[in-house]
């Protein structure tokens, strides 16, 4: 448990717990704890008298991204998208936050590095730059979203790679490359639409535990949000276009193949024919007696044969 707080002269300091803290002697109280266990979660909700569905809704597996309102408090279940490049996919990881008066609880199963980071930061500071904990709250969302504007390039820049490889070469292009980006763009577009409601919820001026001057901040944010799902929805395009192109690229290698196959079977379709009229056993066949017949026949069929072969070349069968 990691604990950043604000006391009533307006001194920050980080502690470990919250033994011998009071809420009402403090103008901030931030508590951030990792996979809290069932004790922890009763704890947070007898200090902060919190409503028995805000504590125990940490508990479940909840991936969809919501706001709940609580009196004196809200619940804000934000999800954060982390490209994972050696499992060629994208994971979605929850984050609980607890929005009250004076206080901000945040709650995860995973590591968050955004939280470390803010840590780190206000552990160097003695004078705090805000005291509402809804701007922590902000500030949070905020740096996960900055971050989300590299993922969804690099995966723009993943689908015209594999684009130009497939047109350069047409024996490149694997289907499970296009089908790993797809799903990794259906799940970026999926949480960020999710998130955007998020945030437009809380831009909403109906909600006691959010400041009025925090909705400016928050449509700025809503409006990135808007960039980017508008970046995926692009991406949707281009994957489907890739998709179309890969389908054309294995087409017309399956053409090509089977036109070279049928000028073969072509070349050989007059000896075949030769051979299975001069295979049947019939006496009175006047080659059969013929002195020089077998090597007649041998080269009737060489010039046949080369014969279809310039012609082939000619016509550009294969």
């Amino acid at each position: 448990m990691k604990v950043y707080l604000i006391d009533e002269q307006g001194t920050p300091s980080l502690e470990d717990s919250l033994e011998g803290v009071s809420p009402a002697d403090c103008k901030l109280i931030w508590v951030d704890v990792k996979d809290p266990s069932l004790e922890e979660r009763e704890y947070l909700r007898d200090f902060f008298d919190l409503h028995p569905l805000a504590a125990e809704r940490p508990l479940e597996m909840e991936t969809v991204p919501r706001v709940v309102e609580f009196n004196g408090h809200l619940l804000t279940v934000w999800n954060m998208l982390r490209d994972v490049r050696d499992t060629e996919s994208v994971e979605v990881a929850s984050l609980y936050m607890i929005l009250g008066d004076n206080y901000l609880i945040t709650a995860h199963v995973e590591d968050v590095h955004e939280i470390d980071t803010m840590f780190k930061k206000l552990q160097g500071e003695t004078v705090p730059r805000r005291d509402h904990p809804a701007f922590f709250l902000y500030t949070i969302i905020n740096v996960s979203v900055e971050e989300w504007f590299p993922m969804v390039e690099g995966l723009k820049d993943d689908i015209d790679d594999y684009m130009e490889e497939m047109l350069a070469d047409d024996e490149s292009g694997d289907i499970s490359t296009v089908m790993s980006l797809k799903h990794k763009n259906m799940a970026a577009r999926r949480t960020i639409s999710a998130l955007r409601d998020v945030v437009m919820r809380l831009a909403r001026r109906d909600l006691a535990a959010v400041p009025d001057e925090l909705g400016v901040y928050l449509m700025d944010i809503y409006d990135r949000l808007t960039r980017l799902y508008l970046e995926v929805d692009n991406n949707s395009d281009l994957i489907s276009s890739s998709l179309d192109i890969h389908l054309s690229v294995v087409s017309n290698r399956l053409n090509v193949t089977m036109k070279r196959l049928t000028a073969i079977a072509t070349f050989f379709m007059p000896a075949t024919f030769l051979a299975g009229v001069y295979g049947m056993n019939f006496i009175h066949m006047p080659e059969y007696k013929w002195y020089y017949g077998y090597l007649f026949f041998w080269i009737v069929i060489i010039v046949i044969t080369v014969a279809m072969f310039f012609l082939a070349r000619r016509q550009e069968w294969f």
